[in-house]
């Protein structure tokens, strides 16, 4: 046992006896021996060893560790291996290294953080160890009854049989290698970004053939900026290809030395550059509203005054405009650079999503604003100061009828210790600002019920108040059988509807279930005991959309919610949070959040990548905030499970409701896709939490003539899913950008 010692290189600030911070992109350590000299006493000539590391997240810190080895070439990155960090806590690996080891280099993660590590240990294994030790970890995710040997002997002679002895040797010793390192965003600035760049060239002509060529009003408030990054943010917007622009500065009267000189330098040489410095300082508020009675253009752009924007920036978003004149608001995507200039966490945004930007500030950098629609909101309110900008795009929105994403990185935050492009906790106030600016949004646009941050700053809960309580018909389609459900054996729709029942506190609900004809005495009298109504299908197939329609002809509510009987609720208010999102206008179905038993992720929303459904982010842990927040808060979707989807009865009726083609998969995503072409959202609804078995009493698989179904409808129809950047790994969808590729 070789017990290592953590020597920091780069990127990282210890805060305390093993804890610390990440202050960039790249964050590494060496492995080292105690005291200097070799890791090993000889040079080592390749095999097994043990990896330990005690490392663990501090809050939200999402841990993507990586072993680099120096075999003589350097550290490089297409031989970075990625190690498996424990839920119960660390890192246990086997490595094979190669013949000759230089060096160990580890990376705990990828963007800022804070995390612990304190203790690393390598231990060499001989070939009989390592193999036994390969066994132990193959064996040990099987449920106990498949590690006995009754169970264990015939599924090992069925392996034996299927492939050839030297290809299961191979596989055997393959299972135990890390995986190689993730998807790299400098792999994918490299393979899409810049082979898409457009030459000046190309945009000279371009530009010379618009129709629409704006003046784009840019507005930067200067406080105190750091000169290199002042500098690079104003060379960055003069090398802007399309010329028709303006900056309106404001210096809220910076106490830096250099500001007023370097600002007034630049607006002798530039005249498009407007000028005004205060006489005292009065905040962001203030000198962003100071900045904007400058502007004279057409359209306003918001830039701050330590980020930067690649020079085909403005040209790419006029250049949407020409292709859809009627845009009132047009955003891009975005990412954050080190205090060096690397880039990192790249945000590929979804396409339009009201829901969303009701959870989170998604649509922040690059934006265009019609100057219009700006006059007639007015500018940044002080009630929302270091909100200031989600409180205009909440106000903004309520009046833009056509809004258009272009789905490149045209804006790169910079990440300087304490700002919010490095993490939001590091300016509490701004959660504050936002809460208020959401506040006044809800009481807008249907009246405040609540609205409270997550466990993750940045993202929030808005719930309007329900000013109508309508009868909310429940339709669970059941076999009447039991399960295993934490070791024991239950009825499922009987502890279904004690859930229901029990935990709920909305009133007005009724509840439908759709049996079989079959069902046991102790079920009927569950359904007696909670006030619920049966139905029974009375065909030999099993058709479960048509039971689900069967069900809705039986109830009576204006509000439908379908729900699988494996289903147990968590949250008690998880009709009220849905509803509320269900009486927006132009929401037409709404999904909760479903765990597994084991509390890891089972649904929170559905993707369609190449016309196939699934699950993003299956199985990770439930405290998972998502992409972007993708998890935590409320997230537009094209679509949700069926296992629990809330629908108004007028809109399920006017599309047919479920179409029985789809008997037993597709038929939930299918019906959201309907009501998405009659212009109505799907929306997965974060504070609605409950427990899914998730088909128990069902194999997980698809029938291939439904998917053959499914692909013919939909293939042509969704050539990309407009809330899942094509960037991402598609199967599973994670996103994450996709190994495969990059």
């Amino acid at each position: 046992m070789i017990a290592c010692h953590i020597e920091p290189k780069g990127q990282l600030e210890p805060e305390g006896e093993g804890l610390w911070r990440s202050t960039g992109a790249d964050p590494q350590f060496r492995l080292t021996r105690p005291g200097g000299g070799r890791l090993f006493r000889f040079r080592l000539t390749g095999g097994w060893v043990r990896l330990r590391l005690d490392l663990e997240p501090v809050g939200t810190t999402k841990l993507v560790p990586l072993l680099y080895v120096d075999d003589g070439s350097g550290f490089r990155e297409d031989a970075a291996l990625r190690l498996e960090w424990r839920e119960d806590g660390g890192v246990d690996d086997l490595i094979r290294l190669p013949r000759r080891v230089r060096g160990l280099r580890l990376d705990p993660l990828a963007a800022s953080g804070r995390f612990r590590l304190s203790r690393a240990s390598l231990e060499p294994l001989s070939g009989p160890r390592a193999a036994f030790e390969i066994a132990r970890r193959l064996l040990r995710p099987l449920p106990d009854h498949e590690r006995r040997p009754a169970a264990l002997i015939p599924n090992l002679a069925r392996l034996a049989l299927s492939r050839p002895p030297a290809a299961l040797w191979r596989a055997f010793w393959d299972s135990a290698r890390p995986r190689r390192a993730a998807a790299s965003y400098a792999a994918w600035i490299e393979r899409v970004e810049r082979p898409a760049l457009p030459s000046p060239e190309a945009m000279r002509e371009a530009i010379e053939g618009f129709a629409i060529r704006p003046r784009i009003s840019i507005v930067m408030p200067v406080y105190n900026t750091p000169a290199p990054y002042l500098a690079a943010a104003l060379a960055s917007i003069r090398a802007q290809s399309y010329p028709d622009w303006e900056l309106c500065l404001c210096d809220d009267a910076s106490t830096a030395p250099h500001i007023a000189p370097m600002l007034a330098r630049l607006a002798a040489e530039e005249p498009r550059v407007r000028l005004h410095t205060r006489e005292k300082n009065g905040g962001i508020v203030a000198a962003s509203n100071d900045a904007l009675a400058l502007a004279t253009g057409d359209w306003l752009t918001l830039i701050d005054h330590d980020d930067t924007i690649p020079p085909h920036a403005l040209f790419a978003l006029v250049a949407a405009l020409n292709d859809a004149p009627e845009t009132d608001f047009v955003y891009s995507d975005e990412d954050k650079i080190t205090v060096d200039g690397e880039r990192y966490e790249p945000f590929f945004k979804p396409d339009w999503s009201p829901e969303t930007l009701e959870a989170c500030m998604y649509t922040a950098h690059l934006a265009l604003y019609r100057m219009d629609i700006v006059a007639r909101i007015g500018g940044f309110r002080a009630e929302c100061e270091g909100a200031q900008d989600y409180d205009f795009v909440l106000r903004y929105t309520e009046h833009a009828r056509h809004v258009r994403h272009v789905p490149q990185v045209l804006y790169h935050w910079r990440a300087i210790p304490g700002s919010t492009a490095q993490a939001m906790d590091n300016k509490g106030y701004v959660v504050a600002a936002a809460v208020r600016a959401l506040e006044d949004r809800a009481r807008r646009t249907g009246g405040l019920d609540v609205v409270r941050p997550t466990a993750f700053a940045g993202s929030f809960h808005l719930r309007r108040v329900l000013k109508e309580r309508p009868l909310v018909s429940i339709v669970i389609p059941t076999a009447g059988r039991d399960s295993v459900v934490r070791g024991k054996t239950v009825d499922l729709l009987a502890a279904c509807l004690a859930s229901i029942r029990d935990t709920s506190t909305y009133e007005s609900i009724e509840i439908v279930a759709v049996d079989n004809g079959d069902l046991r005495p102790g079920t009927k009298a569950a359904l007696a005991r909670h006030g619920a109504r049966a139905v029974t299908w009375d065909r030999p197939e099993f058709n479960v959309a048509a039971k689900m329609n069967l069900g809705a002809r039986h109830a009576t509510g204006t509000v439908l919610v379908f729900l699988n009987d494996d289903v147990e609720v968590i949250t008690p208010d998880w009709i009220e949070a849905m509803l509320a999102l269900l009486l927006i206008p132009g929401v037409g179905a709404v999904g909760a959040k479903l765990l597994f038993e084991t509390g890891e992720l089972q649904h929170v929303g559905v993707s369609v990548i190449d016309a196939t459904p699934d699950h993003p982010r299956r199985t990770y842990p439930r405290e998972d905030p998502g992409h972007f927040f993708s998890t935590a808060g409320n997230r537009n979707y094209l679509a949700v499970t069926g296992a629990c989807v809330m629908v108004r009865r007028a809109d399920f009726e006017a599309v047919g409701g479920f179409d029985e083609r789809f008997a037993v998969n597709y038929n939930d995503v299918d019906l959201c896709l309907r009501l998405y072409e009659r212009g109505l959202r799907s929306v997965y609804c974060a504070e609605a939490q409950l427990y899914h078995y998730e088909s128990r009493n069902r194999a997980r698989t698809v029938d291939p003539a439904e998917h053959a179904a499914f692909r013919a409808r939909w293939a042509k129809k969704l050539p990309r899913d407009p809330y899942y950047g094509e960037w991402f790994e598609a199967l599973p969808p994670t996103f994450e950008l996709d190994p495969a590729r990059f």
